[in-house]
Formats: structure tokens, C-alpha cells, sequence
């Protein structure tokens, strides 16, 4: 993939709270507290929530490049 034009990934907030990072070109967009129960729903919802931001849909790919898991999209 080229390199990435959005990242989705989760991060810590503050405190005891965790939620979503998105980054366009490498740069903050938005982060969000953690939406729901079961990391796979969690993902789906911080999907729905970047593409909201964003305005189109993506084409998200998973990677643990690194070490942490992410999303990457190389934009619409």
C-alpha cells in the first residue's frame, strides 16, 4: 500500500479512558472515546465514525506494523 493517507488507531485518551486517534497524512484529525463492548464491534464503530469525518468510505486495511494494531486507508 502506498503511504497511507488516514490511520484509525486505538490510543489512550486520558486517565482510564481509551478510545480512537485519526490522522490524515500523518497529521490529528479527531480522536473519540471507545464506542462499544467487543473489540470488533469497537472497530466496525470507529470505522463509521472516521468515514463520517472523512465524508466518503474507505478502504481500510489492518496492520500491526511496529507493534500496535491500526487502520490505514489511502483515501478516496
Amino acid at each position: 500500500m502506498p503511504f497511507p493517507r488516514y490511520t484509525l488507531a486505538p490510543t489512550h485518551l486520558t486517565g482510564d479512558v481509551f478510545g480512537w486517534q485519526l490522522n490524515r497524512d500523518g497529521r490529528f484529525l479527531n480522536c473519540h472515546e471507545t464506542f462499544r463492548e467487543g473489540f470488533d464491534a469497537d472497530v466496525e464503530a470507529a470505522m463509521d465514525w472516521a468515514e463520517g469525518i472523512i465524508g466518503s468510505h474507505q478502504d481500510w486495511r489492518h496492520t500491526r506494523a511496529g507493534g500496535s494494531d491500526r487502520w490505514e486507508s489511502p483515501g478516496a
